[in-house]
């Protein structure tokens, strides 16, 4: 009798466990750090110090701005069935990560309140980065992270 307790007891805990992973499964309710994630390709003629300077500008942006954003970079390579790695990288990914979705979220109320003159730095700024980005890779996939 105690066993089938304990054990109702265990799975109780752990369906309401689980409702609550489920009930904060939500993006807006992220009580980790958020990231833009980026899976891109080199274009011909791109390069990998291309896309590297353009992830420190993009980073420097924000930071600029008193935000603090970490870009970080990541090359993706293929790896056998056997666990060999290949040389080749197939992919790079960029991630662009907030220390919170409320940091996110002070972003972008910086970005309805600006004058006109900070519109047109931010824009210029925000050009040179994403034409490096754009003139060394391309873009193959977008998502929203919340990382716990």
């Amino acid at each position: 009798m105690k066993n089938y307790l304990l054990l109702n007891l265990l799975l109780s805990f752990s369906i309401i466990a689980s409702l609550e992973l489920e009930a904060n499964a939500k993006f807006s309710e992220c009580q980790g750090k958020v990231a833009n994630y980026y899976l891109s390709n080199l274009v011909d003629g791109g390069t990998v110090e291309g896309w590297l300077k353009a992830a420190a500008m993009h980073e420097k942006y924000y930071n600029d701005r008193n935000f603090k954003v970490e870009v970080l970079t990541e090359m993706q390579y293929s790896v056998d069935e056997d666990g060999n790695v290949s040389d080749k990288f197939v992919s790079l990914d960029t991630l662009v990560v907030w220390n919170s979705l409320s940091a996110r979220n002070e972003f972008q109320k910086y970005l309805e309140n600006r004058s006109s003159e900070q519109v047109e730095k931010d824009e210029k700024e925000f050009s040179a980065f994403v034409n490096l980005y754009e003139k060394n890779t391309k873009v193959t996939e977008r998502k929203r992270l919340c990382m716990l």
